[in-house]
C-alpha cells in the first residue's frame, strides 16, 4: 500500500517535491512566528499549550505528569504529547524544545502528505485523484498553523491517517500482523484522546460483513486487545500508583459534557427553576457533578426545547466541527474569516465526493468514511469545537478531489464543446 515502485519517475518526484515544500511552509510559518501563534501566556498559563508547556518542565524536573495541577499528578490530560514536548525539550533545552516539537511537526505534515496519496490511490485507484488528493492537503493552510502550535492536534492526525491506512492494509491482507499493526496506532491515538477507544468497532463490522469465521475474528480481536492492554500498561500502572484505582484514560469527561449539553451555548429556560441546586451556574462541581448535570440538562431540553435540540445535536455538532476552520492566530494577516469561503468548499467538495462514492456503492470509500463518522458522532454528546474537528478534515479532502477533478473535467468539456460549436 505504501509503495511507490509502480508510480512513474514523474510522480514520485512531484509528491516529493510538494512534501519538501510543505515541510519548509511550516519550518518558515514555525520560525517566523514563534510565539506570537501561542494561545494563551507563559505568565497567566491560561490555555492548553501554555500548560502543555508547563506540564513538560514539571515532568522534567520531578518526573510527575501533572497539568494544572502544581506539582501533584493528574489524569486530566493523556501522558503521549507531554512526553513528546518533554523529550524535545531534554534534546535541545528550553527555548529550542519548543522550536524542535515544531520543526518535527512540520514533518509530520509533510509525511501527511504522502499519506494523502497513498491513502486517495487505495480508495480510488490511479490517474489523477491521489495526487490532486495531496495537493489539496498541502494547500489547505490551517495545516501550518496547527504545526507551528503546541498542541495535540498534528501528530494526532498523523496517527490518524496512519491508523486509517493500516486498517485498510489489514483489510486487503489479513493477518494476525497487520491487525497488530494497526492495534499500535490506534493505541497512540488512545494516548492522545481517549475518544478514540472504540475505534476498533469499524474493522469488527467489516469482519461481520465479510463473514469471517468467529474463530478468526476472535484471534483478531484478541490480537488488536492484546497490544492495546501491552501499550497502555504502563498508563494503568502509573494512575494506579499514584490514586490507588483503575484508570483507563482520564478523569475530565464532565466538563466537556456540560459545555456540549448548553445548546448554542445557552442553558435551557426554566432549567435553574427546575433545579435550584445549581444556585444559577451549572458549572460547579466534580466530575461526576458535571457528568450529572449534563445529563439533566440534555433531558431537559429535549422536553421543553424538543426542536432547538435536535438541531442543536445534528447539524449544530456538525457546524461546531466543520463550520470554519481551526485557526486562532492571523498568519500573513489572514484569520479563519478570511480563509471562511476556501474551507467551505473543501466541505461541500468533501461532502459531494462522500456522496457520490456512497451513490456508485464504491466499496473501498466505506472504511475511510465510517471513521469519519466514528469520529464526528463520538463528539456529540461532547462539546463540539472546530480544534476537534480538524484531525477530521484530511477526509474532507480525500473525497473533495474527485469531485473537484469532475467539476473540472465538465468545465472542460463545455469550452470544449462551445468553441467546437463557435467553429
Amino acid at each position: 500500500m505504501f509503495a511507490l515502485k509502480e508510480e512513474t519517475r514523474q510522480t514520485r518526484i512531484r509528491l516529493l517535491l510538494l512534501c519538501l515544500v510543505v515541510f519548509a511552509a511550516s519550518c518558515i510559518v514555525s520560525l517566523g512566528y514563534g510565539d506570537r501563534l501561542l494561545l494563551g501566556s507563559y505568565a497567566k498559563m491560561n490555555d492548553d499549550d501554555v500548560k502543555y508547556s508547563q506540564t513538560a518542565d514539571i515532568l522534567l524536573d520531578t518526573g510527575v505528569l501533572t497539568y494544572n495541577t502544581g506539582g501533584e499528578p493528574s489524569t486530566f490530560i493523556m501522558p503521549l504529547f507531554p512526553l513528546m514536548l518533554a523529550g524535545a525539550k531534554w534534546l535541545a533545552g528550553e527555548a529550542g524544545g519548543i522550536v524542535l516539537l515544531r520543526l518535527v511537526q512540520g514533518a509530520f505534515q509533510a509525511l501527511g502528505v504522502y499519506l494523502m496519496f497513498v491513502l486517495a490511490r487505495r480508495v480510488f485507484g490511479g490517474g489523477r485523484i491521489p495526487m490532486t488528493a495531496a495537493v489539496l492537503l498541502a494547500l489547505y493552510l490551517p495545516d501550518y498553523f496547527i504545526s507551528a502550535s503546541i498542541l495535540t492536534e498534528s501528530t494526532f492526525r498523523l496517527c490518524l491517517m496512519l491508523t486509517v491506512c493500516f486498517m485498510l492494509r489489514a483489510l486487503d491482507r489479513p493477518g494476525a500482523g497487520g491487525w497488530a499493526l494497526f492495534a499500535v496506532f490506534w493505541t497512540s491515538l488512545c494516548y492522545f484522546k481517549p475518544h478514540a477507544a472504540l475505534l476498533p468497532l469499524i474493522p469488527g463490522l467489516f469482519w461481520l460483513a465479510r463473514r469471517y469465521a468467529f474463530k478468526r475474528m476472535l484471534t483478531y480481536t484478541a490480537v488488536i486487545l492484546g497490544v492495546f492492554v501491552l501499550l497502555m500498561s504502563p498508563w494503568w500502572i502509573r494512575n494506579y500508583e499514584a490514586f490507588g484505582r483503575f484508570i483507563p484514560f482520564t478523569e475530565a469527561a464532565g466538563s466537556p459534557l456540560i459545555l456540549g449539553s448548553t445548546a448554542f451555548g445557552q442553558v435551557p429556560d426554566g432549567f435553574y427553576e427546575k433545579y435550584p441546586e445549581y444556585g444559577g451556574d451549572v458549572m460547579q462541581g466534580s466530575d461526576d457533578d458535571l457528568a450529572q448535570a449534563a445529563g439533566r440538562m440534555i433531558a431537559y431540553g429535549f422536553t421543553h426545547e424538543p426542536l432547538k435540540y435536535l438541531a442543536f445535536y445534528t447539524l449544530g455538532k456538525f457546524g461546531g466541527l466543520y463550520g470554519i476552520a481551526y485557526w486562532e492566530r492571523p498568519i500573513l494577516g489572514m484569520t479563519w474569516a478570511h480563509y471562511f469561503p476556501v474551507h467551505a468548499a473543501y466541505v461541500l467538495l468533501g461532502l459531494y465526493g462522500m456522496f457520490t462514492a456512497l451513490k456508485r456503492k464504491l466499496r473501498a470509500a466505506y472504511a475511510p468514511l465510517a471513521v469519519l463518522a466514528y469520529f464526528t458522532l463520538i463528539y456529540v454528546p461532547f462539546i463540539a469545537i472546530p480544534r476537534y474537528g480538524y484531525p477530521n478534515l484530511f477526509l474532507f479532502a480525500l473525497f473533495a478531489a474527485p469531485a473537484l477533478l469532475a467539476m473540472y473535467d465538465r468545465w472542460r468539456k463545455k469550452r470544449e464543446d462551445r468553441s467546437a460549436a463557435g467553429a
